[in-house]
C-alpha cells in the first residue's frame, strides 16, 4: 500500500468518525470548500449543508455504520474512493430500526499534505428492516 493510499484510508476513518460521532468541525476539515455532493432525493449539496446533514446526531438514535472500501485509485493530486455503506439506525425508545444501504464514489484532491473530498456521489437508500 502506498503512502497516499494509507493517507486516504486514514481520511476515510476520520470521515466515518465525524459521521458517527456528529463531529461537524472534523467533517468540515475533510471537505474542500467547493465540494459538491450528490445525494438521492436531495440533489446537489454544498460543503456546509452536507456536513451538517452527515453529522446530525440524535441522542435518541443508535447509529451503526458499516463501511468497506472497494477501491482506491490515486492519480497525481487526485484520487477516487469507492465504498459500500450500510447504516442501521435504532430508536432507543421505540426500538424501531431503519436501514440504509448503498455505495459511494468520492473524488479526493490533495491539498498540501492532506486529502479533501471535492465530489461525492452517494447511492444509499432506505431499506425495510427485514432486508
Amino acid at each position: 500500500m502506498t503512502d497516499d493510499e494509507q493517507n486516504i484510508r486514514s481520511w476515510y476513518e476520520d470521515w466515518l468518525r465525524s459521521t458517527t460521532e456528529g463531529d461537524l468541525d472534523l467533517a468540515r476539515k475533510l471537505i474542500a470548500d467547493d465540494a459538491i455532493f450528490l445525494v438521492p432525493g436531495a440533489g446537489q449539496m454544498d460543503k456546509e449543508s452536507f456536513a451538517a446533514a452527515a453529522t446530525a446526531s440524535d441522542p435518541n438514535i443508535n447509529f451503526e455504520l458499516d463501511c468497506s472500501i472497494q477501491e482506491i485509485k490515486v492519480i497525481g493530486d487526485h484520487a477516487w474512493l469507492l465504498a459500500t455503506i450500510s447504516l442501521k439506525m435504532t430508536d432507543k425508545t421505540t426500538k424501531v430500526v431503519s436501514l440504509m444501504k448503498g455505495d459511494s464514489l468520492s473524488i479526493l484532491q490533495r491539498e498540501g499534505d492532506v486529502w479533501a473530498v471535492v465530489r461525492d456521489a452517494n447511492t444509499m437508500i432506505s431499506l425495510d428492516a427485514d432486508n
